[in-house]
C-alpha cells in the first residue's frame, strides 16, 4: 500500500494563516469547505466548484489504521509545503500486508 496525502500539520498551517474557523489539531469535526486544491483555480472557476465534507485526521491515527488494519509499516516520509519548505506540506507511507 502507498498512501500520499497533505500533511495533519496542515491543520496548523491553516489555522495560523486564518484560512478556516479556528480548530484543534486534535478536532474529529466534520468540515464543510472548498475541496483541497480550489485556492489554485481562477475565482470563475473556484465558484462553480461544489462545496465537500471531509474530515482531518491526526498522523498518529493515519498510522495506526495502517497497523491496525493489518498492515507492516515499511516506510514513513514527510515533504515540504509548496508555500513553505520549512513546513511539511505531505506525507507518505509504504506499508504491506503480509
Amino acid at each position: 500500500m502507498i498512501c500520499s496525502d497533505f500533511h495533519p500539520f496542515q491543520k496548523i498551517a491553516d489555522i495560523l494563516e486564518f484560512q478556516q474557523p479556528v480548530t484543534s489539531y486534535f478536532s474529529t469535526d466534520i468540515i464543510k469547505g472548498e475541496m483541497a486544491h480550489a485556492r489554485f483555480y481562477p475565482e470563475e472557476i473556484r465558484r462553480q466548484i461544489p462545496l465537500c465534507e471531509y474530515r482531518k485526521y491526526t498522523i498518529s491515527e493515519i498510522i495506526n489504521a495502517v497497523i491496525e488494519s493489518g498492515f507492516t509499516l515499511k516506510r514513513f516520509d514527510e515533504h515540504p509545503a509548496w508555500t513553505d519548505p520549512g513546513l511539511p506540506g505531505e506525507f507518505t507511507v509504504i506499508a504491506i500486508k503480509e
